[in-house]
């Protein structure tokens, strides 16, 4: 599992978390990233899938928080179609202890 974990810093510009970090935790913990698109709020929304494991990340930029971390998966009987830029409906909403974490 690959972790995001911030360490204390002296400058609150030294512990935000950046679409960088969370594009390279996704890559390391084996998800494609279908879309990383910017919302009018500075936002940055990523959806990406592994396998029948979609996820949807959403991260704050003027604060550099994660507000949003949020996974499904789909069964093999019913996988949703493999390029789709939108978090896909339906599936099974996974509990935070089998999602491996970004954290701030």
């Amino acid at each position: 599992m690959y972790c995001l974990v911030s360490a204390p810093a002296l400058h609150a510009s030294e512990h935000r978390i950046t679409p960088e970090m969370i594009t390279l935790a996704l890559t390391q913990q084996g998800y494609e990233i279908m879309s990383e698109t910017r919302t009018l709020l500075r936002r940055v929304r990523f959806v990406a899938y592994r396998g029948l494991i979609w996820r949807e990340i959403v991260l704050d930029m003027s604060t550099g928080q994660i507000i949003r971390d949020y996974a499904v998966e789909f069964s093999p009987t019913s996988p949703p179609a493999p390029r789709q830029d939108e978090m896909p409906r339906g599936g099974t909403m996974l509990p935070d202890p089998y999602l491996p974490h970004l954290s701030n």
